[in-house]
């Protein structure tokens, strides 16, 4: 590895790190080389993700979402951008191709952020958890020579948890992912919500959404297709996000919860002890 690409893949990590600590901390259980892969893949989900966030108006995220498209081409043409983050990718592709369809359709699915708009219902809001964390987890599971299918539930399901549990801040800034159908059954409005983000239970609109989460976690947990070594960053993602739907549980399903939204310090010697146990399996 050149001096340059080294100096990027540690500024792939330090997105990770900041931005995408939980599965950063699940990445370190990898191996060397998949771990700096999954850096790369966990950077640019992030510098894809927050489109919405940070442009003014839809078209401007439109050219932000088709320059991450034209940065792949550029990788599958072997001419990519110089770029902190695109120049490690297209080192992963080298090895595993794969990993930019997965990419493409986490893309796609993000031009859904810039209406602002929210999905019908929860069927919708699996389809568009599916194509972003799910296709995103599909990816990593490329990289680690793990199961591509049941990556993308798990990865769905981690999607649907933590858009509970950042559901606080998202309402804050003014963004409702609630999907219709489930605002209708609690007689809210959208424009309720935006008027008086703070007066209504967030409980009952989440609660269906962390049981899809559930349903989804409970098939991935089942399988046997993770217990291999190469497998274990997302055996632990997967122990994590039951533990999340566990203590949302705990809680009524309400966001509000510190311990909901918190990242417990000691996060990294509980995944290094499962990893322990799972050695003794």
């Amino acid at each position: 590895m050149t001096e340059l690409l080294e100096t990027h893949v540690a500024a792939c990590a330090g997105i990770a790190r900041r931005h995408d600590r939980e599965r950063y901390l699940i990445s370190l259980f990898a191996t060397p080389l998949a771990r700096d892969a999954l850096f790369a893949l966990l950077a640019a989900n992030h510098e894809i993700a927050k489109t919405a966030e940070v442009v003014s108006e839809p078209m401007i995220g439109q050219i932000r979402l088709q320059w991450w498209r034209e940065a792949f081409d550029g990788i599958e043409a072997g001419n990519p951008r110089a770029h902190e983050v695109v120049l490690p990718l297209a080192s992963v592709a080298d090895r595993h191709p794969e990993v930019l369809v997965h990419l493409r359709r986490v893309v796609d699915a993000r031009e859904a952020d810039l209406s602002g708009e929210p999905v019908a219902d929860m069927e919708a809001l699996a389809a568009y958890a599916a194509a972003t964390g799910g296709e995103l987890t599909a990816a990593m599971a490329r990289v680690l020579d793990a199961d591509s299918v049941l990556a993308r539930d798990l990865g769905t399901a981690w999607a649907l948890i933590g858009l509970v549990r950042a559901l606080p801040a998202l309402l804050a800034a003014g963004r409702t992912p609630i999907p219709t159908s489930i605002l209708e059954e609690n007689n809210l409005s959208i424009s309720k919500i935006k008027d008086m983000p703070s007066s209504f239970e967030l409980a009952p609109i989440c609660r269906p959404i962390v049981q899809h989460g559930r349903e989804l976690l409970s098939g991935v947990a089942r399988a046997k297709a993770f217990r291999q070594r190469p497998a274990r960053p997302l055996r632990l993602l997967t122990a994590r996000a039951g533990s999340l739907a566990a203590i949302l549980e705990r809680h009524g399903c309400d966001p509000r919860a510190k311990a909901v939204v918190s990242v417990p310090p000691g996060l990294i010697w509980r995944h290094a002890l499962r990893v322990a146990g799972y050695l003794l399996c």
